[in-house]
């Protein structure tokens, strides 16, 4: 799993790159994003960016010190599902 530092304060957008997973004329139909832990300290999901094989998301805030999953959920048109996770460390900078 891939660690990506985040300022507290900052808001940054993280993607998956779908390309090599989805199969020739495959779409992905819907995507779901979400962190762990979930309390009330976890980073805001913002606007979901959809670039058809890559989507994203903005994320802001997070105590400084703590560790949180991102996964992004996808569903294509031929019915499968797949999830890829990364994890934020939240520093100040």
């Amino acid at each position: 799993m891939t660690l990506y530092l985040k300022d507290p304060q900052s808001t940054v957008d993280y993607s998956v790159d779908w390309t090599t997973w989805l199969v020739a004329g495959e779409a992905i139909t819907s995507t779901e994003w979400s962190i762990t832990p979930s309390d009330t300290s976890a980073p805001t999901l913002g606007n979901i960016i959809d670039g058809d094989t890559v989507q994203g998301v903005y994320v802001s805030g997070g105590i400084a010190g703590r560790r949180y999953h991102l996964t992004c959920r996808i569903e294509t048109d031929a019915g499968r599902q797949a999830d890829r996770s990364l994890s934020l460390r939240i520093m100040e900078r």
